[in-house]
């Protein structure tokens, strides 16, 4: 059980953190008359950034502080060199990128998923490597990613008889995923074919894919997607 007081020493730090942000927005705003358009932008640029950084990490905190009131997290795994790098690797990702909700919000179902060690031991390695591949995502191809994952599981479509084609695939996952635009997906396709995530095109015009077994995920991405479909909001 979550000792009060360190609860409340989480939230303060939080709040210290917010306050601090806030503040140096504040002093960034008042040096126009000193400052150059350029520093100005700048300083403004990744204040804001560290107000969205400080917004995520509360709400993590909460989250975080949840699982271990349920119990989903034993109290020995903090000292676990598992949780060690892979707090790093989502401490990193909140100060050095531009975060946003959705790569966020995927890192933190990783993280917390790893932490209940019931997808993985802790000295398994593949936690951080999972953070690793969720940080280097871009919001429309984790969105994609979660597209292809869904009809997957869905079962929608049957793939011992499906006979598709890449533009047919491009098609589906277009109007599910919500990207609507055929050549942005194929964007987003493209940089998934890079990350070994998803299939890549056969024949020389492209048009070929391979749909089987996972709706044109790899092990890799089928890997990722199931590790990620573990995670249970609050700890519920």
């Amino acid at each position: 059980m979550t000792d009060k007081k360190e609860i409340q020493l989480f939230n303060q730090d939080t709040k210290n953190v917010l306050e601090k942000t806030l503040t140096n927005l504040v002093e960034g705003l008042t040096g126009v008359a000193t400052s150059s358009k350029n520093d100005l932008l700048l300083s403004i640029s990744h204040t804001f950034q560290r107000m969205r950084g400080g917004q995520f990490l509360s709400t993590f905190l909460n989250e975080w502080n949840r699982y271990r009131d349920k119990g989903r997290v034993k109290e020995d795994y903090q000292n676990s060199e598992q949780h060690k790098v892979c707090l790093q690797e989502l401490l990193d990702f909140l100060d050095n990128e531009s975060p946003t909700e959705i790569r966020f919000d995927t890192i933190k179902k990783i993280f917390l998923v790893a932490a209940t060690e019931e997808a993985s031991d802790r000295n398994s390695l593949l936690p951080q490597q999972f953070i690793k591949i969720a940080k280097s995502l871009s919001d429309g191809e984790i969105i994609l990613l979660s597209s292809v994952w869904k009809i997957f599981k869905s079962e929608e479509i049957d793939l011992e008889t499906a006979n598709l084609h890449a533009h047919g695939w491009i098609e589906i996952v277009s109007k599910d995923s919500g990207l609507k635009y055929k050549s942005l997906t194929e964007i987003h396709e493209n940089s998934l074919i890079e990350k070994k995530l998803i299939t890549p095109r056969k024949y020389g015009d492209g048009s070929g894919i391979t749909i089987k077994p996972y709706f044109r995920l790899t092990d890799l991405g089928y890997e990722l997607c199931n590790f990620i479909e573990n995670y249970q909001e609050n700890g519920a």
